[in-house]
C-alpha cells in the first residue's frame, strides 16, 4: 500500500472510530474469536459427552467435554491423532432447553442462532457456558469440517 493511500485509510478509520460508527462483519469459521467463549482457563474436571457428541473422524478423537463439579461449561478437545492444520472449535445454541438433558437437532439447536467458540489450532477450545443450553464439537481435518451431535446438559 503506498503511503497516500494508506494516510486516508487511516483518517477514514480515526472518522469512524471518533464518530461512533459501527462496523458489523458476519460471523464465519475465519472471524470466529475467543471473544465469542464465555470462559477462559475454566479450571475442573471435564469428562467425554458420548451418545455421537464426541466423536471419530480421520484417526482423530474429538470430545466434546462437559466440566463436571458446578456442569455449566462445555469444551472441546482434540483427544488423540492431532495433525498440524487441523482446526477446532465448540458450538452454542442460543435456544435454551430447561428442563431437559440429551441431543437435540441440528434445526432445534439453531432455531434462535447460535455462537462460535474458536476456531483454535491447538488440542483444545476455550469454554462456551452450557447450563440449559446445546453445544457440539467441531473441527475441520484436512480440508473437512465434521461437528458431533449438539447436546443440552
Amino acid at each position: 500500500m503506498n503511503k497516500p493511500l494508506l494516510g486516508r485509510v487511516v483518517a477514514a478509520s480515526a472518522v469512524l472510530i471518533g464518530s461512533g460508527a459501527i462496523v458489523f462483519v458476519p460471523a464465519s469459521v475465519a472471524s470466529a474469536t475467543e471473544d465469542d467463549c464465555d470462559g477462559t482457563a475454566i479450571v475442573g474436571r471435564f469428562r467425554a459427552v458420548e451418545s455421537g457428541a464426541s466423536f471419530d473422524f480421520r484417526g482423530r478423537r474429538v470430545e466434546l467435554q462437559n466440566e463436571s463439579a458446578f456442569d455449566r461449561y462445555s469444551r472441546a478437545e482434540i483427544k488423540s491423532g492431532r495433525k498440524s492444520g487441523d482446526r477446532l472449535w465448540v458450538d452454542r445454541s442460543f435456544q435454551s432447553f430447561p428442563n431437559f438433558k440429551g441431543i437435540v437437532t441440528d434445526q432445534q439447536a439453531k432455531s434462535e442462532g447460535w455462537k462460535m467458540c474458536g476456531p483454535y489450532t491447538g488440542s483444545r477450545t476455550q469454554s462456551v457456558y452450557n447450563s440449559n443450553y446445546a453445544a457440539r464439537a467441531c473441527g475441520e481435518f484436512d480440508g473437512i469440517t465434521k461437528c458431533g451431535k449438539w447436546w443440552v446438559d
